[in-house]
């Protein structure tokens, strides 16, 4: 279990897998703090094969993991069941036609004929870097994924796991929109987004050695996050809605009465 005691942010110690954390600790705008071992993300879960990363990971003492992968991620790394827990599998990447977004090598063919569209509607060629900029910040609206998450946290069951292949996309707008939701600071939502490239450092670093400093800025985001592509999600929010309490009402339906009730359990 995790420290208590322990930084927020702070990631969890394991033989088979980085980038998995909690969100406990985190302080919220009325003077209270996420509770510890209740909110967990983090990535694919076949990485955790060894006995000492089972015992952790059944040491949260899970009710829920909610798996924000694609059908074709997920049949070449299955999650294990997890005792006591209820597996959920909503992908929370879509193509323009609300299809999953699959990133597995099943389905780069149709991910490069969608940015080919893309492009088209453009007129003109584009960045990765931009298209999923582009994506990332039609992430927080009417996505089954966090539709499903919200309702799982509504109904008060934690601790709950979500997660995706890398603990970093997917997971990591999931995981500001919780906090924000909770009253944390916009600055501390984007701050735990991106201490991915701090538990990633080496995977990272590996992938973009000997790039020029503008290659590294436009790959950064493939194996790591990228500050203006995730706060550019939250951002649309407000320029949408002016105010995240509008949004959690419009969005997820968290009028002032359940905003407050949601807080009420995951605050202390």
């Amino acid at each position: 279990m995790q420290n208590h005691n322990s930084v927020p942010g702070a990631e969890i110690a394991l033989e088979g897998a980085v980038n998995f954390r909690e969100l406990g600790g985190y302080p919220a705008g009325d003077g209270r703090r996420v509770r510890y071992g209740l909110l967990y993300r983090g990535g694919n879960l076949d990485a955790l094969q060894s006995p000492a990363d089972r015992a952790v990971l059944e040491s949260w003492h899970l009710r829920d993991i909610l798996d924000l992968r694609s059908a074709g991620e997920c049949v070449k790394h299955p999650d294990p069941a997890v005792p006591g827990a209820v597996y959920h599998r909503v992908c929370a990447m879509r193509m323009a036609d609300g299809t999953e977004m699959d990133f597995s090598s099943s389905g780069i063919e149709r991910l490069a004929a969608e940015k080919a569209a893309f492009e088209k509607a453009a007129g003109h060629p584009v960045h990765d870097y931009d298209w999923f900029s582009v994506l990332y910040r039609q992430m927080p609206f009417e996505n089954p994924a966090y539709h499903t998450l919200f309702a799982l946290l509504e109904q008060h069951r934690g601790p709950l796991l979500f997660h995706c292949t890398c603990g970093k996309d997917r997971t990591g707008i999931a995981a500001m929109l919780i906090l924000l939701a909770l009253g944390v600071d916009r600055k501390t939502a984007v701050r735990d987004y991106m201490l991915t490239n701090t538990y990633r450092h080496e995977i990272i670093e590996a992938s973009l050695r000997g790039k020029s400093p503008e290659e590294r800025r436009l790959q950064l985001s493939v194996e790591g996050v990228d500050e203006a592509m995730g706060a550019g999600a939250i951002d649309e929010i407000l320029r949408r809605f002016g105010s995240y309490e509008a949004y959690f009402a419009a969005e997820f339906g968290l009028d002032a009465g359940r905003l407050a009730a949601l807080r009420g359990f995951y605050l202390e």
